[in-house]
This record gives C-alpha cells, sequence and structure tokens, in this order.
C-alpha cells in the first residue's frame, strides 16, 4: 500500500447502516445507504473509471444544454458566431478545476462537501453545502423544465407542464433513489438514444438554422462580460461535487485519465449542445412558427415544432425522447442533494439517505412549477449568481489544498472528517468569500440590478471573485494557522 493510502488504512468504516430491516432489504436490493461517511480503502473498488466519463457526458448529453445555450442568444442577444465561440472556450476553461478535483476522491474516500471541510470548517462549510445544495437543486430545475416542456409539446393541450415536471421528477427520483452503482449502469447506456434524438435535430432543423435574427453591431466588449459568469455557473460549480462521482475509485486509480474523462465528459456535450441551443434561440423570431411556439411553451415547444412540423408521428417519438433525456441529469442531481442535506443539517445523517432523496425531489418539484413560467429570465439569473459564489469557494478550496497542504491528500486526516474542533475553523473561507462579495456585488450585472463598476466595465463579478478571495484567503489562512499552530 502507497504512504498515500496507509493513513486511511488506519481507521474503521464509520458509516452504520440502518438497523431497521425494513431498510436492510432495500440495501439487499442494492440500494445505496451510505451517508457522507468517508469511504474506508476496503471498499473503494470501482475500478471501471470509464464511469466518470459517461456519468457526466450521458447527463450533459440532454435537453439541459440546449435550453441553457438558448438563453445566450435569447437572453443575451449575442449572435451565433460569438455565442459559440465563447460558449466552447468558456466551457473548457472552467471545467479545469473540476477535471483536478475530482482526482482527489479515490485518495481520500471523501464526498466533495466533506472535503470541503478541511477548507471551511464543519460549521462554516454549512452555507457552502446551502449554496450548492440550491446549484445541483436549480440545474434540476432547469433539467425538468426543459424535458416537461418537450413532453407537453408532444400533444399540446394533453398534458400541462406542471405535470410533466412531476412525471419527470418522479422517474429521476428512481435513479437517484438506488444510488452510486445503479446511477452509474444507467448513465452508462442512456446517452445512445438521446445522442441518436439529438442528431434527428439537428437534421430536422438544420435548413433553417442559417436564418439568425440580426444582430447590431457591438462598439465594446461590456456586453459580452455577463457570458464570464453565466458560463461559470455551467461549469465551476461542478467543482463542489465532481468527487461524489469517484469517491468508491481506489487510490490507485489513473489521475490523469480520471482527469480527462471529466473533463471532456462535462466540457464537450455540454458545450456542443449549448451551441445547438443558441443557434436555435437565435431563429426563434426570424421564423414564425417557431416564435409562436416559444411564447406558448418555451425552447421545448419549439423543438416540439421542429419535429412535429417535420417528422409528424415519428417526430412526436422523437420528442418523447429527448423530454426523458433529462432523466439522468436529475437523476444525478436527486443523488448529490441527498448527500448534501447532511452537510447543511448533520443531524439529518440520522435519516436514510433514500428518505432524502424523496424529500429533494419534491422540493424540486415545488421549485420547478413556477419557475417554468419565466424560464429564460430564471436561468440566466440562477447561473450567473452561483458562478460568483462558486468562483469565491473554489479558490479558497484549491488554495487550501495547492498552497498550504501541498497537493497532500493525507492532510485531509479521515479521522477528524466530521470533529468540528480538529478541522479548521473555516473563518478564513468565510471572511475571504466575504470579501469577495464585497466586490463581487457593485461589478455585478443581472436583469434585477447593475452594480455601479458593471455599469462602466460590464459583469466583472466572477474575476473579483476569483482574485479577491484568493487575495484574501492566503494572508487570513496563513494568520489561522500561526495562531492555532496547526492547519
Amino acid at each position: 500500500m502507497s504512504a498515500e493510502t496507509s493513513e486511511a488504512d488506519e481507521i474503521d468504516d464509520q458509516f452504520q447502516a440502518p438497523r431497521s430491516s425494513f431498510w436492510a432489504k432495500f440495501s439487499d436490493h442494492g440500494v445505496e445507504l451510505r451517508g457522507a461517511e468517508p469511504v474506508p480503502v476496503e471498499k473503494r473498488t470501482d475500478t471501471r473509471y470509464v464511469n466518470v466519463f459517461t456519468v457526466f457526458a450521458t447527463s450533459m448529453t440532454s435537453l439541459l444544454p440546449i435550453g441553457i445555450g438558448s438563453a445566450t442568444t435569447l437572453g443575451f442577444g449575442m449572435s451565433l458566431r460569438d455565442a459559440a465561440l465563447m460558449i466552447v472556450f468558456l466551457q473548457f476553461l472552467f471545467a479545469v478545476p473540476a477535471a483536478y478535483i475530482i482526482t482527489i476522491a479515490p485518495l481520500t474516500g471523501m464526498r466533495q462537501m466533506i472535503q470541503s471541510r478541511y477548507c471551511f470548517g464543519k460549521y462554516c462549510n454549512v452555507l457552502t453545502s446551502v449554496v450548492v445544495t440550491l446549484t445541483v437543486g436549480g440545474f434540476a430545475v432547469t433539467g425538468s423544465i426543459n424535458g416537461a416542456q418537450c413532453l407537453s409539446a408532444v400533444r399540446p393541450g394533453t398534458l400541462p407542464v406542471e405535470a410533466a415536471i412531476a412525471i419527470i421528477m418522479v422517474a429521476s427520483l428512481a435513479i437517484g433513489f438506488m444510488g452510486y452503482r445503479a446511477m452509474h449502469l444507467f448513465t452508462r447506456w442512456a446517452w445512445i438514444p438521446t445522442l441518436i434524438a439529438i442528431v434527428i435535430l439537428v437534421g430536422a432543423a438544420g435548413d433553417q438554422l442559417w436564418q439568425q435574427k440580426p444582430v447590431a453591431a457591438r462598439t465594446s466588449a461590456q456586453e459580452y462580460m455577463g457570458m464570464v459568469a453565466f458560463a461559470a455557473g455551467n461549469m465551476v460549480t461542478w467543482s463542489n461535487v465532481a468527487g461524489d462521482y469517484a469517491c468508491y475509485m481506489p487510490p490507485t486509480a489513473p489521475r490523469l485519465r480520471l482527469a480527462l474523462y471529466c473533463l471532456f465528459g462535462i466540457a464537450l456535450p455540454f458545450s456542443l449542445l449549448m451551441v445547438l441551443g443558441a443557434a436555435i434561440g437565435g431563429a426563434v423570431f426570424t421564423i414564425p412558427a417557431w416564435g409562436a411556439a416559444y411564447k406558448a411553451g418555451g425552447i421545448g415547444a419549439v423543438i416540439g415544432n421542429i419535429l412535429i412540423a417535420r417528422l409528424g408521428d415519428f417526430g412526436r417519438f422523437v420528442l418523447v425522447i429527448l423530454g426523458l433525456s433529462v432523466l439522468g441529469t436529475c437523476g444525478r442531481d436527486v443523488y448529490t442533494v441527498s448527500f448534501n442535506l447532511t452537510a447543511v443539517a448533520p443531524i439529518l445523517r440520522r435519516v436514510p439517505r433514500i428518505v432524502l432523496s424523496v424529500v429533494a425531489t419534491a422540493v424540486i418539484i415545488a421549485v420547478a412549477i413556477p419557475a417554468s413560467r419565466s424560464f429564460v429570465t430564471s436561468v440566466v439569473a440562477f447561473l450567473s449568481i452561483i458562478g460568483y459564489y462558486a468562483g469565491a469557494s473554489v479558490t479558497c478550496f484549491l488554495t487550501e489544498y495547492l498552497y498550504f497542504r501541498k497537493a497532500d491528500p493525507n492532510s485531509f486526516d479521515p479521522k477528524i472528517w466530521n470533529d468540528g474542533r480538529a478541522l479548521p475553523t473555516g473563518l478564513s473561507a468565510l471572511v475571504s468569500v466575504l470579501i469577495a462579495w464585497a466586490f463581487i456585488i457593485p461589478s455585478m450585472q443581472a436583469d434585477w440590478y447593475t452594480g455601479p463598476i458593471a455599469e462602466k466595465t460590464g459583469d466583472l463579478g466572477f474575476e473579483f471573485a476569483v482574485v479577491v478571495a484568493f487575495l484574501a484567503y492566503v494572508p487570513i489562512r496563513s494568520l489561522e494557522i500561526k495562531v492555532r499552530g496547526r492547519l
């Protein structure tokens, strides 16, 4: 056993399965009951490393990025060319932190929100856990709305969007409910029908996508700056959950391969489908039938109009497949939220994870239904704001791991994962994030607020989040270590 893993070998498995025979039956049928507890080395046996690629690629190969991509031309008013260039570059750039962070999980056996405690502490980490839970739940909301709009468009007037959201989330619950192995098994194959359906969609819409809405000439880069925070909201946020999908892999897992699987699993399908969404969004108001469909049922209704007008009943079948393509996305998000809830409220460790999955699903449905009525505005505001916070929190975590802990996974002592006194206080990270927000607020730009700096320069919220958090964290954390005499 390498030195990297020797310390982890010395601890016992801290997970205690529910004693009730009722819950034991679920475990016997393959349902994952383990909560936030670190996974001991002997149980890190998943050597199918390509699972990292398939779990992300399948969940990204769906309507979610198409709907988000449409906001670049519909919400930001960008040209397709400019949107495509920024999407591809920014998505790959902002996926790099997640690609690195996922390689830490096999070395520690810890889920991402537990790793975060070694930077934010047990109690200050609650704030990060709340934001990440809202973030992941927000992606489930967005995905379920996209899918519901498609299902509703199969036979307009027969299935309300609200009912379709409930159908999608209940089906997604089955995936998130089963847990790690079932989710990886589902995502290993679920991308195939979705990819075929998307290729058919491109074929049906391709000869009309050139009809892009004319865009006024730009005189400065100011109006493009909002895309940075928007793209960061898509990608950087995965840095806060990436480890959840590799914590059952052994410490000997090939780090470069895992990083590349994560990078291309997240960024490649998301970028390509965002560009497709941008193309559809840019053509919505130049094609009367698409414009009418968009006003009636959002981007999902536009996709329905494209398929049904060109392919008839076969188009309806393809539309159903596209509508259900978000199951991998929403199932993944239900799974992640069920763990993060225990980090938000540690007392919930006593509640079986599968119960938390049901609660998470119910809340997502309750939020998605009203959000579906103003989709584009909701998506732009949501992704931009979480991008700001993710920039600051991920910067603090990477600075802690790379600078203060010298990228040593053994410094994440699994014996103290739930010991608030032994862990860092988290005040350094919390203060750094708050200082960053003092600069983010005057430099952010949204439909409901534009700061004085943003009025002159465009949206610089994400840039300030990263730079200020780093500059604040290094001296404050150094002082904390000097006072405490330890990490």
